[in-house]
């Protein structure tokens, strides 16, 4: 089973869990001391949503959701709107996440995230999204331009991971991330490590030729003396026991 992620968005969240039942809350979502009515209705057969702002209408589709709610946010406290977060319920827990703003009576798309375990939302203009790695969680962070509406990711070189394990079957740690850098030293059966951060950008051909953007992410792995080196996850996932997989 997948580890429940608990995520927190810093807003009044209103939610909408209910297969098949519509939605209508009324928010304040431009600080005009006047309150918007905000309606979604989802056909589950269709997968399209229905989002309804007093007059303005946007349609949406998702590939797999068996529902969807809605969420009232504020990204950036510096820009006077809210934003109405439309997430579709998706198999294995993840959501499917369209951004929008209302300016000028009209519903203006900000933003989409396709796939994550929730996201957070501080009101300084960026958002942070939990996303699932087979068996840690990343922490992607996103710039949001409210300007021209649109959300970008920052892609950070690494990514913490803190997962313990313990060796089974030995294997090589090296002193820098390639292939041809030389080993620091070999890990035994039964050593206690860590995987302490990832990078994720390496892309390498896999056994059938195909690009491989997984099993070729890099690992940082300590041992409980201290003793560091790097590993591609091809390399070390089967030596090791604890790694919690879920996907």
């Amino acid at each position: 089973m997948k580890k429940l992620l608990t995520f927190l968005i810093f807003a009044l969240t209103f939610s909408a869990y209910s297969q098949g039942l519509d939605t209508t809350i009324k928010y304040d979502l431009n600080f005009d001391r006047e309150e918007e009515t905000i309606r979604l209705t989802y056909n589950e057969s269709a997968q399209e949503f229905k989002l309804k702002i007093n007059n303005d209408e946007f349609t949406g589709k998702y590939s797999d959701a068996y529902d969807a709610g809605i969420e009232i946010i504020d990204i950036s406290r510096n820009d006077n709107l809210r934003e109405v977060l439309v997430k579709g319920y998706g198999p294995s827990d993840q959501s499917d996440m369209y951004f929008f703003q209302f300016i000028n009576d009209r519903i203006t798309q900000c933003g989409h995230l396709p796939s994550n375990f929730g996201i957070e939302a501080t009101g300084n203009g960026k958002l942070t999204e939990y996303a699932w790695m087979g068996f840690w969680t990343a922490k992607f962070r996103y710039e949001f331009d409210s300007k021209n509406k649109t959300i970008t990711k920052i892609e950070d070189e690494f990514y913490d991971v803190d997962q313990p394990c313990e060796v089974k079957e030995s294997f090589d740690l090296l002193k820098d991330r390639s292939d041809n850098s030389e080993v620091t030293f070999k890990l035994k059966p039964g050593t206690k490590i860590t995987l302490v951060k990832a990078d994720i950008t390496e892309v390498c051909p896999s056994n059938d030729g195909s690009n491989d953007d997984f099993f070729c992410d890099w690992f940082l792995i300590k041992t409980s003396d201290g003793k560091k080196g790097w590993c591609r996850l091809k390399n070390f996932y089967e030596k090791v026991d604890g790694l919690v997989w879920a996907g």
